[in-house]
């Protein structure tokens, strides 16, 4: 399947896919999603192994966090492999952004 990069929230297979992350999509679901998608150019996915922390990901700060709703963030816990049963609260789980990021 091509993959596309999200340009906004996206929830597929009841997952949260945050914005600048690449996903999975047939040509169908990419043109039902219009511009909330964008196609990834396939000579980046040639060195496939550095996806994530070596590319330049935007880091977020603070602020940034505490703007998401608590799903958000606990979608964001989850994508760190953390354990969401020992983030109860939104400082737990800030700290825990920010540690792991």
């Amino acid at each position: 399947m091509p993959k596309y990069i999200a340009k906004a929230y996206l929830v597929k297979n009841g997952k949260v896919i945050q914005t600048d992350n690449e996903v999975e999509l047939t040509e169908e679901e990419a043109k039902r999603l219009g511009d909330k998608v964008e196609a990834v150019d396939p000579k980046e996915n040639d060195g496939e192994g550095a996806a994530g922390n070596g590319k330049g990901e935007d880091m977020y700060t603070e602020a940034s966090i505490k703007k998401l709703s608590a799903d958000e963030q606990k979608a964001i816990v989850e994508q760190l492999e953390g354990d969401l049963s020992e983030l109860t609260n939104e400082e737990k789980r800030i700290n825990f952004i920010l540690e792991n990021q």
